[in-house]
């Protein structure tokens, strides 16, 4: 798969109410609206995959990784790839923290924290022990 095109006449899945579910259906005046499912969550939509419902899901990595973690066997016919949709950044779906402009404190030590936790390694074990990737935002 390299455009959103290849995927014209196959079943999708996605999350309700996610931005990617509205970009998979707006992606080209709706040409692949008619295909997709939509499931409550993402895990759901990646499940619609590994049950055979589904051909691909749009979801982010975490959700198809944690999966994909928790399914035994692991399904090795499925394989993750990206595709780039307008509406949806590249990079995925960032996370943050908001912090209230006076608590500048908090967010310090917050980021102080983070950093210290990806210094150590343990935010990557933490991420492995889930079967999950962490990516750089």
């Amino acid at each position: 798969m390299r455009t959103p095109e290849d995927l014209k006449g196959l079943p999708l899945a996605a999350e309700r109410g996610a931005g990617a579910a509205s970009a998979l259906m707006g992606h080209g005046g709706g040409l692949l609206r008619a295909q997709v499912g939509i499931h409550n969550s993402g895990e759901q939509a990646v499940q619609a995959v590994v049950e055979g419902k589904a051909a691909a899901a749009y979801v982010t990595r975490a959700q198809a990784e944690s999966v994909l973690s928790h399914t035994d066997p692991r399904p090795s016919h499925i394989r993750l790839s990206t595709l780039s949709l307008g509406g949806v950044p590249d990079t995925g779906w960032p996370v943050g923290m908001a912090i209230k402009a006076e608590h500048k404190d908090l967010g310090l030590a917050l980021e102080g924290a983070l950093k210290s936790m990806r210094d150590s390694g343990e935010l990557l074990a933490i991420f492995q022990q889930h079967g999950l990737t962490l990516t750089a935002p």
